[in-house]
């Protein structure tokens, strides 16, 4: 109770510091489940030297660098991780202090006495350690310059929180401190270490004792235009493959944006939480919260300044197979447990048989105006009476549809959208009439 009573009080007066935790989250639902993560699940260490915003700002704002990269590994490769958690340092520090000074502090300290620091090793080890509490899958450890000699000192004397199979390092700043107390001799963690330096001269300086230790993995030049978030990106979709260097030429030089819309082939889209660990005061054991963060306030607190529009992957694919690159979107129309389908009644037809209204979308036009529109269409309504015989159903995703005709897109998004008028009285079946010289049929 005194602990409890002393965490309550410091939060109270505002200087009571623990690392932040965000993840994101491939799939159909906002996961509501704390006690079952994936078979593979993939940890970024966030530690800056010089942090994007304050530390009272919210998470999202603070990792906004790397959160589109995050999100366009998880939609563009099976080989990432379903369950991608970022631990953020920052608020670990003091406001005038460095994180590289700190950190070889605490390695130097660490390899005298094998103890973690108090200040940034420690608390970061406490949360990994609630984090993955009885986790038995496998865990990939991503260490971004200044945070990587963390994730080598949590390798060596911390990582009690799960199997750690592979680590990468990406512009790692490895200080002498760090070299002279981690990397002297074979690492006691037995996993595989990518590097992806900076420069050729940190390369030429630091990789014989980085592979010293860890011989296992690939060590990596990056080019002078690939950003932290580039490099992340390639790291993540180059797992469980060995073409990293081919991911990274073909990672490119433009930045990455978060499409806060954007769902897979699949229809899963990713959701992002914030967690936090705190004691329930009733039965006085740690608990997890989890919270659920909204899409698009996380595309404005990344929001980069001229972004242009991300390529959807899609696209991409169709790109590479000379299509043409019109996006499509459908409307599920529902009533009762039937739904509207839409036949061609031009001459010749524009599609044989009956299918779900689509349309191309518009420029600057949203995707769940498009799909009103094409219901509108199919279903012959006036635009004067949209809002009385069609009713949206936001909180439903839209779930992709293979359509894979020649000269368009592979899939159209299709929204759900409900009849605002009752189906007739009686049976449904009665109502199923075919009328061929109609657009449309329930």
């Amino acid at each position: 109770m005194r602990k409890a009573r002393e965490v309550a009080s410091a939060k109270a007066a505002g200087v009571y510091a623990t690392a932040g935790c965000l993840s994101a989250t491939l799939s159909h639902a906002h996961p509501k489940r704390t006690s079952s993560l994936p078979e593979h699940i993939a940890i970024v260490l966030w530690l800056p030297e010089s942090p994007r915003a304050s530390a009272d700002s919210s998470i999202a704002v603070r990792l906004g660098s790397i959160l589109p990269a995050i999100q366009r590994a998880l939609l563009s490769s099976e080989s990432a991780p379903p369950a991608i958690f970022v631990i953020d340092c920052s608020p670990l520090m003091p406001s005038s202090g460095s994180a590289r000074a700190i950190m070889d502090k605490e390695i130097s300290d660490s390899g005298a006495d094998r103890h973690l620091g108090k200040q940034i090793s420690k608390p970061v080890s406490r949360v990994l350690d609630r984090l993955c509490s009885g986790y038995r899958g496998s865990i990939t450890l991503f260490g971004i310059q200044e945070s990587a000699p963390l994730a080598l000192c949590l390798l060596e004397h911390g990582a009690k929180w799960g199997t750690v199979t592979r680590a990468a390092l990406l512009k790692p700043h490895l200080s002498s401190a760090a070299v002279n107390a981690l990397l002297v001799k074979p690492a006691q963690a037995k996993v595989t270490l990518d590097v992806l330096y900076e420069s050729e001269r940190d390369c030429q300086r630091r990789d014989g004792a980085v592979r010293h230790s860890y011989p296992d993995g690939t060590s990596h030049v990056l080019d002078s235009h690939v950003t932290v978030g580039r490099a992340l990106h390639a790291a993540l979709l180059s797992l469980g493959t060995a073409d990293l260097r081919g991911t990274l030429l073909e990672a490119g030089g433009a930045s990455l944006q978060l499409d806060p819309d954007e769902i897979d082939l699949s229809g899963r889209a990713v959701w992002w939480s914030e967690w936090s660990f705190e004691l329930n005061t009733r039965t006085k054991q740690p608990q997890t919260v989890v919270s659920s963060l909204n899409a698009r306030e996380v595309a404005r607190a990344v929001s980069p300044p001229e972004a242009a529009p991300p390529q959807p992957l899609a696209a991409a694919a169709g790109a590479a197979k000379g299509v043409d690159q019109q996006k499509w979107v459908g409307a599920l129309v529902l009533r009762g447990n039937r739904c509207v389908l839409a036949r061609s009644l031009d001459s010749p037809r524009a599609w044989l048989g009956m299918r779900i209204p689509r349309a191309a979308l518009r420029p600057s036009e949203s995707e769940a105006d498009a799909a009103l529109r094409a219901a509108m269409d199919s279903c012959d309504i006036d635009e004067s009476y949209k809002d009385t015989e069609l009713e949206r159903l936001p909180a439903i995703p839209p779930a992709a549809l293979h359509i894979g005709e020649t000269g368009e897109a592979s899939f159209a998004l299709i929204h759900p959208l409900y009849a605002a008028r009752p189906p007739p009285p009686g049976a449904l079946e009665d109502a199923d009439l075919t009328d061929d010289e109609d657009s449309y049929d329930w």
